[in-house]
């Protein structure tokens, strides 16, 4: 969870909050160098907001996905809404699936992905996991996305980790 922590800063001199895959020292709102780790308070802000304008984006336009097609909306990051029923659990609960990704500053080579859950009438986000690919040069975001997007879909860490997020909140009536 450290790694993710730092992953989220905020500018002390505009309160700007933005993520970067590695260490930040200016700010890309101001171009200030007070610059800060966010702290979890900050951080459940930033994720918050970008969740918010997300979901703002498909209020008006329900829609019940699935992972193998969907539309993804990015913003340096992009989400995608997921029924319980996708992984035959007999509910109407839905996700939203948050991915915020970038190219890793200390490693050129790689394209980090952090990855994110929250019931969709909820307010608290889960961190799932992170997820790590080959950075290809000049790469389209869009391509990106789609790439990630593809990945999620086929990897047995992120469905059993889903599976864990749906099982504890329907548990707990979340």
């Amino acid at each position: 969870m450290e790694l993710v922590i730092e992953m989220v800063y905020i500018c002390e001199n505009c309160g700007y909050l933005f993520s970067r895959t590695g260490e930040e020292h200016q700010c890309p709102d101001c171009g200030r160098t007070r610059v800060r780790s966010a702290s979890k308070a900050e951080i459940y802000k930033f994720i918050s907001h970008i969740a918010e304008l997300v979901h703002s984006r498909y209020t008006s336009d329900p829609r019940f996905p699935n992972l193998v097609e969907t539309e993804i909306s990015t913003l340096s990051c992009f989400a995608f809404t997921l029924p319980a029923t996708a992984l035959q659990i007999d509910s109407g609960m839905m996700t939203e699936i948050i991915v915020n990704y970038g190219r890793n500053s200390a490693d050129h080579s790689d394209l980090t992905a952090n990855v994110w859950a929250k019931r969709d009438d909820g307010v608290t986000i889960d961190f799932l996991m992170p997820l790590h690919l080959p950075a290809k040069e000049g790469e389209p975001p869009k391509e990106q996305v789609e790439r990630i997007f593809a990945a999620l879909n086929m990897n047995d860490t992120f469905k059993a980790r889903l599976l864990e997020f749906f099982s504890k909140q329907l548990e707990t009536g979340g």
